[in-house]
């Protein structure tokens, strides 16, 4: 009794002392796997940020990174490492764009991509190019360096492209080739 009595006097007063700990608050905000440091006394860091939304006629997109940073609260740049999006279009297909790094204008709401941009098309179209500057804005996209694609339709090599109305319409800009296989047709 002498060493039972103590131990489970101390035992209490440490359950106490970690239960907190234990139970996370439930007034906190949480923002999923994401977290955040501090560069210098303006700036922010944050691991992992991701952005969910909707466009203006209500379709869904998500927009996600492995870190975003910003230099200062009053910058309008933030730099974004590994930016990945993908966007619900208006027939229900879907597009995923990737670049290993990216800068977004919070102003013009302009992403400049750069490092390898890969669009996907949920239909099994693939494009790459070295850079590309999206306007989130107005739903367009264009790309001054050279751009290569391939799908069930074929092939497209070309200068550039610009792409319009959220992925609806691309045009390939500049000495473009073009290798396109025809429909089988039913026996």
């Amino acid at each position: 009794m002498k060493l039972l009595l103590p131990a489970t006097a101390l035992a209490i007063v440490g359950l106490t002392f970690a239960w907190p700990q234990l139970l996370p608050d439930q007034r906190e905000i949480r923002i999923g796997d994401a977290t955040m440091s501090g560069v210098n006394v303006d700036g922010l860091v944050m691991d992992n940020p991701r952005f969910v939304g909707t466009d203006s006629e209500n379709r869904p997109y998500q927009i996600a990174a492995t870190s975003a940073s910003q230099r200062s609260k009053s910058d309008q740049l933030i730099y974004l490492e590994y930016p990945k999006a993908d966007l619900l279009m208006a027939n229900s297909s879907w597009v995923a764009m990737a670049a290993q790094a990216g800068v977004y204008d919070k102003t013009s709401e302009l992403v400049d991509l750069s490092g390898g941009v890969t669009l996907f098309y949920d239909r099994g179209y693939q494009f790459l190019s070295e850079s590309a500057q999206v306007n989130l804005r107005d739903g367009t996209a264009m790309g001054d360096q050279p751009v290569s694609g391939h799908g069930e339709g074929g092939q497209i090599e070309a200068d550039g492209f610009r792409l319009y109305d959220r992925g609806a319409r691309i045009v390939f800009t500049g000495r473009s080739t073009a290798v396109l296989r025809g429909a089988k047709r039913a026996p």
